[in-house]
């Protein structure tokens, strides 16, 4: 097991609780509006089954961390300037785990995954 997806685990088990207690306050607000957006963004069928089929990882804790879904779903948690990009109509680009470059843009309040 990588030392980065020990990292994410406890990231993303740790934003669940607050997220989901009255301490919600203390996730900054472009990480707590990304958060809403890759759970609506997510693949429905691990949504439904509480954990990702590809990866195996607990939703909706797997959404709150940093790292980008692996199918891609979404892409990595975006820094307070690039959100704003994104929340503006524009389209941002990442390169995603297979190399591929991705855009992406807000639809409908979901991420909307653009190929180059």
């Amino acid at each position: 097991m990588k030392l980065s997806n020990i990292y994410y685990y406890l990231q993303g088990n740790l934003r669940y609780k607050l997220f989901y207690s009255i301490f919600a306050f203390m996730i900054p607000r472009h990480i707590y509006e990304q958060i809403e957006v890759r759970i609506r963004s997510m693949d429905k069928d691990c949504y439904n089954n509480g954990v990702c089929k590809l990866c195996g990882c607990t939703t909706t804790a797997l959404q709150m961390a940093n790292k980008a879904c692996e199918k891609p779903c979404y892409p990595p948690m975006l820094s307070k300037e690039n959100w704003k990009t994104l929340k503006q109509g524009k389209i941002l680009f990442h390169r995603h785990l297979s190399k591929m470059i991705y855009g992406w843009k807000l639809e409908h309040y979901t991420f909307k995954r653009l190929p180059k």
